[in-house]
């Protein structure tokens, strides 16, 4: 028995040096997961949580199979094209069809029994898939024979139709009547020029064939409900209607140009603007364009849907949990996507950058009393705690020479720079959208005590509020704060401090519903540098869904282990307990929560890292003494109060 926990994360390697893009790993139902079912769709493969095998190829197999049914043209059937390599499939009775069917669906329904012709079809494109597929990597023969064993031998193997092809890929003999039929129309396949189309001729000539076969035909066959395959294909008929779209905008705009020309000429000529309709139908042209727009939108979010790809563009990783029921670890039982945060059009960037002129002096002038951690060894030095061998020999060449030798000859051990790596890791569940109790924050203190806002300086760009921070003056502030604003606004008031000090630190927010959805949002990364994209970002942290800290912690820790720098830090921004649906054995059960969190901590600090948790949670201290190390926690009361408390957590453990 192989488990696709064992093996995913060298899967995922593979698959992604031979897709060229990364591609999550997916556990599929074993009960539907089979060699006519195993499919890409999106920017995932689906494969089964474990096979009944010795050989740990036919998961490389099962992967390959999937990749290379877009490399060798296994998405992207047309039915227009059919009916022009078929011409006897154009003279049958046109299936009635579904809103916005794929032209896969409508192959099948052109025949009476579609269940048998999808069947098929996906069998002979099986065929001609791995036959491509063998050619291209010869190196993944063995494995895909082994592949193909399994499957033979499985309770879960396809239908006859697709064990009878099965057979003929691992060259046994036509036995059946089936196989007699199917055997030489599948021979074709093998060869290099054949496409899908051929795959389809094969299957009418098939089911034509096997009309007679017992079993053959249905006489009230169910509804085929839309494939994995359909779905993708629908996918990538998205791309095509989205160039119809592009070029339907360019038609729009020559006609929007050549009707103002119009109008000028007419107006020139004294006819009064009047422009004769034959000329120039913009209306029409409009009117398509808005259609395939609305079209183009309602198919996208259909196939979203359908495959699942809310997590486009992201990278997707598994963690162990900590059940302590079990007292043991769940082994890769969650999934984490990380993605980049896309700032929107409606982020309040002014309030992140109204607090960072607010508070960023106080900030600076704390971390700035922070000496140095790091050392750097100067080398020709008058004296020292080392010799510079260095120096000596240059100095005995000069003495050889003729020359005056120097008299740096030393080395020395100085603190001269920070080497401190840290991660903000903010809360973004659904209960940090409730609102402050006071609507109007109190106004941040001067250096000196005073309520009135700083004087500016101008020879500091991150001091006056005409220069980096203000975005063009003012704006009102909204009628009622959240603790996500707080939140945003301590992040971003303590992130222009760090880039003064020159620290190297990320902000993630996290989030997510479920152990398979653990949300994990990028607004900066530990070497991006802070700009407007990056505020834009951070101001675009919205309140999402639950709170499961185990996997977030765990993944922002193997982001601080690989940065390589010597002193590294990690601060959990939240407004209450972790808890999700299913974070524990029972919904509701926050124990599970609290030691997966704390044990998720205690691996942080096994790894040398420094954590720290902070939470607006006046209840906190009830679950953080039991969650988090002694003296690592901190319950802030006062929200308006975190900004500055976050900047003296950070100066304790950094400096």
């Amino acid at each position: 028995m192989i488990a696709l926990a064992d093996v995913e994360q060298p899967l995922a390697l593979f698959a992604e040096g031979m897709n060229g893009a990364h591609l999550h790993i997916k556990p599929g139902d074993p009960l539907r997961v089979g060699p006519s079912d195993v499919l890409q769709t999106g920017s995932a493969l689906h494969l089964p949580e474990a096979i009944d095998a010795a050989e740990p190829g036919i998961y490389r197999a099962l992967a390959l199979q999937q990749i290379a049914r877009r490399e060798f043209g296994g998405i992207g059937f047309s039915l227009r094209t059919a009916y022009a390599r078929l011409p006897t499939l154009d003279r049958l009775p046109k299936p009635q069809a579904l809103a916005r069917p794929s032209d896969r669906w409508l192959f099948y329904h052109h025949f009476p029994n579609p269940h048998l012709a999808a069947e098929l079809f996906e069998a002979f494109e099986r065929v001609r898939i791995d036959a491509a597929m063998c050619r291209a990597y010869p190196g993944i023969r063995p494995h895909l024979a082994a592949c193909q064993r399994h499957w033979q031998r499985s309770e879960l193997a396809p239908g006859p139709a697709a064990r009878s092809l099965l057979r003929f890929q691992l060259g046994e003999p036509a036995a059946d009547a089936m196989s007699q039929v199917l055997h030489p129309l599948a021979q074709g396949l093998l060869a290099p020029s054949a496409d899908i189309y051929d795959a389809a001729a094969a299957t009418q000539n098939a089911l034509v064939l096997l009309v007679a076969e017992p079993g053959g035909a249905l006489e009230d066959p169910p509804a085929l409900e839309a494939t994995a395959a359909e779905w993708a294909e629908r996918e990538a008929r998205l791309k095509d209607w989205e160039e119809e779209l592009r070029q339907a905008d360019g038609h729009l705009l020559a006609a929007e140009m050549l009707e103002s020309e119009q109008l000028e000429a007419a107006r020139t000529e004294g006819s009064g603007g009047e422009v004769r309709e034959e000329q120039l139908d913009i209306k029409r042209i409009r009117a398509e364009r808005d259609q395939l727009a609305r079209r183009i939108g309602l198919e996208r979010s259909a196939v979203r849907d359908a495959l699942g790809d809310g997590n486009a563009g992201a990278r997707s990783y598994r963690y162990d949990e900590w059940d302590f029921h079990r007292r043991g670890y769940r082994r890769n039982w969650c999934r984490l996507f990380e993605q980049p945060l896309s700032p929107g059009d409606d982020a309040d960037v002014d309030a992140i950058r109204q607090a960072i002129n607010a508070w960023h002096r106080q900030a600076r002038q704390l971390l700035e009393q922070i000496k140095p951690q790091g050392y750097c060894r100067r080398w020709g030095l008058p004296d020292g705690d080392e010799i510079d061998l260095n120096a000596v020999v240059a100095a005995r060449q000069d003495l050889r020479a003729g020359r005056s030798p120097s008299e740096r000859l030393y080395s020395r051990r100085e603190k001269t720079h920070r080497d401190v790596c840290a991660a903000l890791l903010l809360d973004l569940s659904a209960s940090t959208d409730d609102p402050l109790e006071a609507d109007t924050p109190a106004p941040p203190p001067d250096s000196n005590g005073h309520s009135a806002p700083p004087t500016p300086n101008l020879r500091d760009p991150f001091d006056d509020a005409g220069t980096l921070w203000s975005g063009g003056g003012e704006s009102p502030a909204p009628p009622k704060r959240r603790i996500i604003d707080v939140q945003k606004e301590a992040a971003a008031i303590l992130a222009a401090a760090l880039e003064r000090l020159g620290d190297s630190y990320g902000i993630y927010g996290f989030s997510g519903y479920g152990r398979d959805c653990v949300e994990f949002y990028v607004a900066k990364d530990l070497r991006q540098t802070l700009n407007a994209r990056t505020l834009a970002a951070i101001a675009a942290m919205q309140p999402k869904r639950s709170t499961r800290m185990g996997p977030a912690i765990r993944h922002a820790v193997r982001k601080l282990a690989n940065s390589g720098n010597a002193l590294k830090v990690l601060l959990v921004i939240s407004d209450g307990f972790p808890q999700d649906c299913d974070y524990g054995p029972v919904r509701g059960d926050r124990e599970y929560g609290l030691h997966d969190t704390a044990k998720a901590l205690a691996e942080a600090a096994s790894k040398g890292i420094e954590t720290f948790c902070v939470t607006v949670d006046r209840s906190g201290h009830d679950y953080l003494k039991r969650m988090c190390p002694q003296a690592r926690y901190a319950v802030i009361e006062e929200l308006e109060d975190l900004p500055q408390a976050l900047t003296k957590v950070y100066a304790a453990l950094t400096g």
